[in-house]
């Protein structure tokens, strides 16, 4: 009987655990052995990232998109940077040009499916030489549509008129070199 009650209890765990992590509100990236790991991490908006660089050899982290680059570190040197804004940023080591990595930051939506929505997308108006593009779709649906688009506002109200579960996502433009990050994790909102 008692077998039967835990493995009852075991099942009931691994329905309700998420598919997939939650972000973490930082992360820390090991840079060693020719690699970055975890090679992917999810921080939270306004979450950092560091890097702790433990070879005696020297590496970077070097943005694809031109956001940052830490510069030559090694034996114990570490680089830090903030996420302020969503996206999934891709980056490389532009020393060894085989090692890559990438950090992925979700949109936070706060509100009720009753009343609508809040999304941010980054955590203060877009600086010099940034812009958000936010999509959104209904789920069961394969085509995006566009929110927001080279927008400089972190927020919008969303809620529409026809009822259902949406995807939204977003990206960070660089306009000063014509390149973004890749679109953020996906988030589900439901509207009632």
């Amino acid at each position: 009987m008692i077998s039967r009650i835990l493995a009852t209890l075991a099942l009931v765990v691994v329905v309700v655990l998420p598919s997939s992590p939650a972000a973490a509100t930082d992360a820390t990236v090991t840079v060693a052995n020719m690699t970055f790991t975890p090679g992917t991490v999810t921080v939270t908006l306004g979450g950092t990232v560091t890097w702790d660089f433990a070879d005696a050899t020297a590496h970077t982290t070097t943005s694809n998109q031109g956001f940052w680059n830490s510069g030559p570190k090694s034996s114990g040197q570490s680089f830090a940077r903030a996420f302020s804004s969503s996206g999934s940023y891709g980056y490389h080591c532009s020393i060894h040009p085989s090692m890559h990595g990438t950090v992925r930051v979700p949109l936070t939506a706060t509100g009720s499916s009753s009343g609508g929505w809040t999304l941010r997308w980054s955590t203060g108006t877009a600086g010099a030489g940034r812009s958000f593009d936010v999509q959104v779709r209904l789920s069961g649906t394969s085509s995006w549509k566009s929110l927001r688009n080279d927008t400089t506002k972190a927020t919008a109200k969303f809620n529409p008129a026809r009822s259902g579960t949406y995807q939204v996502r977003a990206r960070t433009d660089n306009t000063a070199n014509d390149k973004s990050s890749g679109w953020s994790p996906v988030r589900a909102v439901a509207i009632t």
